[in-house]
């Protein structure tokens, strides 16, 4: 059994929840498998369904609280009252808006994850510069946005080991981005930019792994580089392994 479905604790229940009527229900679980029920539950339903100002600012200030606190303490050590308190607000205040201290991780990662593709996600001035700079411009937004979360971010790469949910939320972030550079790749091939002997799918995973593993080492892992050093050799590894010439610096995607 792979180590991120162990038995016991993470399997969830098999079969599907049902109503007093004996119909399954399409109502949404926790995370052990049970369909949500009680005071907290009933918050939260109306809370989603409801959604005012004041609600969303709580929200937020509860999302910056928990950063704050799993920055402090890490995702293990930490306990709602912690999140509740850093939040000031009463214990139960926190179940109107998460289930639990891992939906309102989740709740972190997919924020910094949604920050880590606008980074990538090319802008509307890029369309002014060649392929390479474009490139370069990129790597660096992507390096800019780690760094930035980069203490939660790493957090996120430890508890992904332990939590299949956080492992499948990476995973999938992952698989975006590596099928966007694969794209990309694609697209320079069929213009002439880079080599079309390589396979865009495999090449845009080892690039991705690079950036993303050498990020870590660098911004959170204790490496030590030049920001100007690092951020152009980046470019200049990418772009030789896909075979963007220099010549393509005058040519546009």
């Amino acid at each position: 059994m792979s180590k991120f479905n162990p038995p016991g604790r993470w399997q969830r229940r098999a079969g599907t929840t049902r109503a007093r009527s004996g119909r399954p229900s399409k109502a949404p679980r926790t995370r052990g498998g049970w369909t949500p029920a009680g005071t907290a539950a009933a918050r939260r339903a109306g809370y989603d369904e409801r959604v005012t100002a004041k609600g969303a600012r709580t929200r937020e200030e509860l999302l910056a609280a928990a950063r704050r606190v799993f920055e402090r303490d890490g995702y293990l050590d930490t306990r709602v009252a912690d999140i509740a308190a850093e939040a000031d607000l009463a214990h139960g205040s926190f179940y109107t808006y998460f289930s639990s201290k891992q939906s309102v991780f989740l709740a972190i990662v997919r924020e910094i994850g949604q920050q880590i593709r606008e980074a990538v996600t090319p802008a509307p001035a890029d369309g002014d510069l060649d392929t390479y700079a474009a490139l370069d411009r990129s790597n660096r937004r992507y390096l800019d946005a780690y760094r930035a979360n980069s203490v939660m971010w790493a957090l996120v790469e430890q508890v992904a080991t332990i939590d299949p949910e956080i492992h499948r939320i990476r995973l999938l972030g992952r698989r975006r981005h590596v099928d966007r550079v694969a794209k990309t790749i694609r697209r320079w091939q069929e213009r002439g930019l880079a080599d079309r002997g390589i396979d865009p799918h495999t090449t845009a995973g080892a690039l991705v792994s690079m950036l993303s593993n050498f990020a870590y080492w660098w911004l959170a892992g204790g490496d030590t580089y030049g920001d100007e050093a690092a951020a152009r050799t980046l470019t200049e590894i990418w772009a030789r392994a896909v075979g963007l010439r220099r010549r393509a610096r005058a040519r546009r995607r």
